[in-house]
C-alpha cells in the first residue's frame, strides 16, 4: 500500500462525489474521483488504488457490475471496495456483498462512519499486501530450495556389460522428501537406494538432504548393506525421531558384470523383479523404517538379474496416487503397466500414466522411480 493511501470516488453525484472528496482530502488521503461506472472502472485498472469508494446505482454501469468485474480481473491487486448505497435494507446490503463488496455506508453518508469505515478497510488493504509480500517472498526461497535440492539427483553413470540405470523423483511441492541415489562403488559393483521421508515439503527435504549424505558416508565405511543401514539408522533416530520424522527405504548394491544384486529393506514398498516381462516373486527382506527404533537390524537377501530382467525401485507416491473418485492408482496398475508396455527404461510411460490417473486432483505426495536393467546379449 501507498505511504499516503490513494482513495478512488465512483459517484455519478456530482454534489456527493465533492463532499466525500472534501471529507477525505481533508484527512491527508490522496483523492481520484470518477462520474460513472464505465469511467470509475477504467480508472480502478489504470491507478489501481488503495481503495474504491463504489456507488452502487450510476448510469452506464451500475457498481454491482463494476464491483464484480474488479473482483474478477485475477491481474488487479486486491482493492478493497466499499459501496455506497442509498438503500440499506438486507437485500441491497447482500447483493452489494454478493458482487464482492467489501463493506458498505448508507447515504446520507455520516463523516464518522465514512472515516471509520475507511480506515478498516485500509489496515485490512496494508495486512493483505504485507501477507502477499510475505507469501511472494516464501514463494521465491522455495523457488531457490528447488534448484538446490536438484543438485543431489545425482548424473547417472554409464555401465559397462550392457547394464543400465535410470531414474526420476517429482516433489508433491517446491521440495519433497524423496530420495534416491546411485554410487558407484570400488569393486566395479554401484550402490542404489529409494527413500521416501516421512511427510512433505521443507521440514522433510531438509531431513532428505542429511539422510542422503550420511548414506554416501556409510556406503564408504561398510561393505556389509545391512550394517550400513544399522549405522544410517542410528543417526536418523537420532536426528529426527523427537520430531516424529522416520523413512522408509530399499538399498540394491548391483554388479553389472553378473547382474548380481544385493538388497536391503527398511519399511518400503517391495520392488518389482522383471524377467520375461513377467513378475517374479521376491524374497522376503524384513526391517522397519529407520529413525523408528535404535538398533535396529536389517537383513539381507539376493536375486541375480538374468539378461533381459530388470529391477523396478519405487516410492509409494506411485501406487498411492489419487483420483477425482479417492481411488488409489495401486500395485496391480503398476504391475499391468510394466508387463503390458514396451520397456524397460517404464518410468517416464509410467509418470505419465499416473499423472492420467489422477486427472486435476492435486499431487498428494512425491513420486520416485529408479530403474536397473540388463539388456539382451
Amino acid at each position: 500500500m501507498r505511504e499516503v493511501p490513494l482513495i478512488l470516488i465512483v459517484e455519478d453525484n456530482r454534489e456527493s462525489r465533492e463532499i466525500l472528496e472534501a471529507r477525505l482530502t481533508a484527512n491527508d488521503y490522496e483523492v481520484l474521483t470518477a462520474p460513472d461506472g464505465e469511467a470509475g472502472l477504467h480508472m480502478a485498472r489504470e491507478k489501481k488504488p488503495d481503495l474504491i469508494l463504489l456507488d452502487i446505482l450510476m448510469p452506464k454501469m451500475d457498481g454491482l457490475e463494476v464491483c464484480r468485474r474488479i473482483k474478477g480481473d485475477s491481474t488487479l491487486p486486491f482493492m478493497p471496495i466499499i459501496l455506497v448505497t442509498a438503500k440499506a435494507d438486507s437485500k441491497d446490503v447482500i447483493a452489494g456483498l454478493e458482487a464482492g463488496g467489501d463493506e458498505y455506508l448508507a447515504k446520507p453518508v455520516d463523516q464518522g462512519a465514512l472515516l471509520a469505515r475507511v480506515q478498516s478497510m485500509l489496515r485490512i488493504k496494508d495486512l493483505h499486501d504485507t501477507v502477499m509480500a510475505q507469501s511472494n517472498q516464501l514463494k521465491e526461497q522455495l523457488r531457490t530450495a528447488t534448484r538446490i535440492q536438484s543438485l543431489f539427483w545425482p548424473k547417472i553413470p554409464d555401465l559397462a556389460h550392457n547394464s543400465h540405470i535410470w531414474a526420476v523423483s517429482v516433489p508433491a511441492g517446491y521440495v519433497g522428501g524423496d530420495l534416491y541415489d546411485v554410487i558407484p562403488l570400488q569393486d566395479g559393483s554401484v550402490l542404489t537406494y529409494v527413500a521416501d521421508v516421512s511427510g512433505k515439503g521443507v521440514p522433510a527435504a531438509l531431513i532428505m538432504a542429511v539422510l542422503s549424505t550420511r548414506i554416501r558416508v556409510e556406503a564408504l565405511l561398510q561393505n556389509d548393506l545391512g550394517l550400513l543401514l544399522f549405522a544410517v539408522n542410528n543417526s536418523m533416530y537420532e536426528l529426527a525421531s523427537e520430531e516424529g520424522y522416520f523413512a522408509s527405504i530399499i538399498l540394491a548394491r548391483f554388479w553389472p558384470a553378473n547382474g548380481k544384486v544385493q538388497m536391503v529393506r527398511a519399511g518400503h514398498p517391495y520392488p518389482l523383479w522383471i524377467a520375461g516381462g513377467i513378475i517374479q516373486n521376491l524374497p522376503q527382506i524384513k526391517g522397519i523404517s529407520i529413525g523408528v527404533s535404535p538398533g535396529a537390524e536389517f537383513e539381507t537377501k539376493e536375486i541375480v538379474l538374468s539378461p533381459g530382467d530388470a529391477l523396478f525401485l519405487f516410492s509409494d507416491g506411485i501406487s498411492e496416487a489419487e483420483n477425482n473418485n479417492h481411488e488409489l492408482f495401486g500395485t496391480d496398475r503398476l504391475i499391468n503397466h510394466i508387463e503390458y508396455r514396451q520397456g524397460p527404461p517404464w518410468g517416464q510411460k509410467l509418470l505419465d500414466a499416473v499423472a492420467a490417473w489422477r486427472g486435476d486432483v492435486e499431487v498428494n505426495d512425491d513420486l520416485t522411480i529408479l530403474e536397473i536393467w540388463r539388456n539382451h546379449k
